[in-house]
């Protein structure tokens, strides 16, 4: 049943594929069709307008038929694709566009004569809707906002509107032959607004126009172009149908429609400096150059005025780049983390108080390394341990002001603080204080070096290493402290049973190299045998009848064997040096079942380290003697830990055990 599902799935996956491969088929077969009509189409045309032949077929018939293709083209990408209201939108303007020459055919028979008024109306409402698809496809390339980009967008638009308008433009102080009642220098500004934005979108882009956006952008080119050229030939008195700039405005329609075939994916925008920076210099040296000319009086008022905006423009973005650089310097020196400053900020701050000025300056500088980080990180996880970095450096810098606080990173900090007296070792005291936090299963503290500078130190090699020196010995007096505690309390236990004391000792030896095996690190390792040494610690508060009983226990005993787990975290927890193994000492009796005490967790409920010393007491328990019975063989008890992995004990862990004995009776 399971194989024919997966079969089933299988052939649905094919079938799935199979339509999709057919339906890129037949979108390539459309394509293709219509790339090669619409190229044929414009080609007679062009033809045509070339050799100033006549042809009511070429001129009305032909001419009308391809914007209707355009349009056709533009509303089957809205019924079948993404973007589907933009290019709704433009099938509708390019159908009203192609209405516009239909009417201008209809009402005015003389080839020569000018757009009549309702072909007008219809063309500046089919202008409007082509600025609205170009909007809304905008939309659907332009995902990502980046500022600088957009500016760079705008700035390239203007210029190259600008450059445009020079280029295109000189030909409106000539006399006309005929003023007709909407100047056609009011199409050709339409299409520069048009080339700006298209330019513009591109540049938000990062430029990467994309296949769409490449054919839409040339489309634009080409209408200005038709634009221009219907100016000159107006102007001149040669305008008719037909003519070379009816060619550009059908070639225009057709390659919007061409564009309509390719997906509208949004743009995967690069941030390479490198890839930004001639944009904005070409842009703006062309600007500059149009300025130049119109000064020169080689170019119009409309081209002044929009290199004018173009330079306009690159002011703002050279204010916008200079606010992100010194954001990025900022940054650059901050911590990303805690917001302190980092190592950067603190040589560059150490440089600067070092100088020569230094002996009328002293201030103490103190490192500080946390205590029983790892052991959180490990046990809450990282998210934890970040937020707690967090809320310590917010207290760190509170204690130190108005001094500096810094992260060094990891989970090591700095402070500098004026001064070098009691005042001054107060205010480190604090920030050392600060640097602490207990909690139920934890504790955090800080070991530190402290430098007067620059009565110790007059270079930051010097400052740092004499601090990092200090703060070292500091920790490794907090290690000598700490093993004092448990060889306290491990002689207190010997004192009580000393086979209990044996037991712990070699539970803690087998649970070391358990953990080694199992991956974990030395510290980590380290701080399973250290709990492992005391995992019955809490024994202590167990009488000795019920702890030496020969037989077993009654369920009131067993109830009060099972709190010594409880008790023995509470003791450890008065010892802020034993307080970070107390969690694996309350789980050391968990079951992977669910069946331990005291808190019935099961599977990998427990830490890790909990559930390695269960295996290795568990081991050991079974081959020492009871007043009860005999102690097993070593391959009794391997069969026994095997018998209850997946049930009573962690499997990985039984397994790395059974490898670290085998090993042992390998060397032996």
């Amino acid at each position: 049943m399971a194989f024919w599902s997966y079969r089933q799935r299988g052939l649905a996956g094919d079938s799935t594929r199979h339509g999709q491969a057919e339906k890129r088929a037949s979108v390539d077969a459309t394509w293709r069709a219509f790339a090669l009509i619409a190229g044929a189409g414009v080609a007679i045309h062009g033809a045509f307008a070339a050799s100033g032949t006549r042809s009511a077929v070429v001129d009305d018939w032909l001419y009308c038929g391809l914007f209707l293709l355009a349009a056709a083209s533009c509303a089957l990408r809205a019924r079948r694709g993404d973007a589907r209201r933009a290019w709704a939108v433009a099938a509708a303007g390019v159908l009203v566009w192609g209405m516009a020459e239909i009417v201008f055919r209809l009402l005015e028979p003389n080839p020569r004569a000018w757009y009549p008024k309702t072909s007008q109306v219809l063309l500046f409402i089919a202008f409007s809707l082509a600025y609205a698809t170009l909007a809304l496809l905008a939309r659907e390339r332009v995902r990502h906002f980046d500022p600088v980009l957009a500016l760079d967008g705008v700035l390239a638009g203007l210029a190259a509107a600008a450059v445009a308008a020079v280029l295109l433009f000189p030909v409106l102080g000539a006399e006309r032959a005929a003023v007709p009642s909407a100047p056609p220098e009011v199409f050709l500004l339409t299409a520069l607004v048009g080339l700006a934005f298209v330019v513009t979108v591109v540049g938000m882009t990062g430029w990467r126009p994309g296949p769409a956006w490449a054919l839409i952008a040339t489309a634009i080119a080409i209408n200005v172009c038709g634009d221009a050229v219907l100016v000159h030939l107006t102007n001149a008195g040669r305008y008719h149908r037909g003519s070379p700039a009816d060619t550009l405005f059908v070639g225009s329609a057709l390659l919007l429609g061409l564009a309509a075939f390719h997906p509208s994916r949004h743009a995967i925008v690069t941030f390479d400096a490198a890839r930004r920076l001639p944009v904005p210099l070409i842009s703006a040296a062309a600007a500059l150059s149009v300025l130049i000319a119109a000064v020169a009086g080689g170019a119009g008022g409309l081209a002044a005025g929009l290199a004018a905006a173009a330079l306009a423009v690159t002011i703002a973005r050279m204010s916008v780049a200079l606010e992100l650089l010194e954001r990025s310097r900022r940054q650059a020196l901050a911590d990303d983390l805690t917001g302190l400053g980092n190592r950067r900020l603190l040589v560059h701050d150490l440089k600067r108080r070092l100088g020569p000025a230094a002996a009328s300056r002293p201030f103490m500088l103190a490192l500080f390394d946390l205590d029983g980080f790892k052991r959180y990180n490990d046990t809450f996880g990282h998210p934890s341990g970040d937020a707690l970095l967090a809320r310590l450096a917010g207290r760190l810098a509170d204690a130190v002001a108005p001094g500096s606080a810094y992260r060094m990173g990891g989970d090591e900090f700095c402070a500098i603080v004026d001064g070098a007296g009691n005042g001054a070792a107060r205010t480190l005291a604090r920030a050392q204080e600060a640097l602490s936090e207990q909690g139920d299963a934890f504790s955090i503290t800080s070991s530190s070096g402290t430098v007067t500078c620059p009565g110790e130190a007059t270079s930051v090699s010097a400052a740092l290493g004499i601090a990092d020196g200090r703060m070292y010995v500091a920790k490794s007096r907090r290690t000598i402290v700490q093993a004092q505690t448990r060889d306290a309390v491990l002689k207190m236990l010997h004192e009580r049973d000393p086979a209990l004391h044996e037991h712990l000792r070699a539970v803690a030896r087998m649970a070391a190299q358990v953990a080694r095996r199992l991956g974990l690190d030395g510290e980590s390792s380290e701080q399973v045998a250290r709990a492992a040494e005391l995992h019955d610690v809490g024994k202590i508060a167990v009488p000795d009848a019920i702890l030496h009983k020969a037989g077993k226990l009654d369920p009131e005993e067993w109830r009060f064997m099972r709190q010594h787990p409880i008790i023995g975290e509470r003791i450890l927890r008065t010892a802020p040096s034993l307080a970070p193994i107390a969690p694996l000492v309350r789980s050391a009796h968990e079951r992977w079942d669910g069946s331990g005490y005291p808190d019935g967790l099961r599977h990998a409920e427990p830490p890790i380290g909990a559930r390695i010393i269960a295996v290795c007491d568990a081991y050991d328990a079974m081959r020492a003697p009871k007043p009860y019975r005999d102690g097993f063989s070593h391959e009794r008890a391997i069969a026994e830990l095997r018998r209850g992995a997946g049930k009573k004990f962690d499997p990985d862990v039984v397994e790395a055990l059974c490898a670290v004995l085998g090993e042992e009776a390998m060397v032996t």
